[in-house]
């Protein structure tokens, strides 16, 4: 498999090395997104069961909400209103940099915008939404940096 699949439930091995995933502790990863630089600030908000923390993370004019449950090897995060699932929590920070520097791949086939991040060793992170007939700010800029100038 070279990509993610729309159902990407069933995908837990890694590419890099075929292990599974490694489950993430929470204060591990708090602590990582603290020492990453990337952003301004980095807020822990204690929610209901199974989740046991959302981090709300800004950045410049960005802002995240990635949704941990403790000891799993997948997050939820949400920008802009879209939300980014089965994104593996080990490669998470590298998932929202390439987000924040717009490396994103943006294209609309019919009435659905379909999604690609590409991750380094892994392939290339998909989906697609619905068009409802307006682009996300990340979604219209990442699609301005895929023209060519002479298009």
């Amino acid at each position: 498999m070279t990509e993610w699949r729309e159902n990407r439930g069933h995908v837990k091995r890694s590419r890099r090395t075929g292990e599974p995933w490694p489950e993430t502790g929470v204060a591990e990863f708090i602590a990582a997104v603290e020492a990453s630089g990337f952003f301004e600030s980095v807020d822990v908000v204690p929610v209901q069961p199974p989740r046991l923390f959302d981090l709300h993370l800004e950045a410049s004019e960005d802002y995240f909400i990635l949704m941990l449950v403790d000891g799993h090897d997948s997050c939820r995060i949400m920008f802009d209103s879209y939300v980014f699932d089965w994104v593996p929590t080990c490669l998470a920070l590298e998932f929202i940099q390439t987000v924040m520097t717009g490396e994103v791949e943006v294209t609309l086939s019919g009435r659905h915008v379909l999604l690609g991040v590409p991750l380094a060793g892994e392939g290339t992170w998909r989906d697609s939404r619905i068009f409802r007939g307006e682009f996300e700010p990340w979604e219209a800029r990442a699609m301005a940096r895929g023209r060519s100038p002479e298009a």
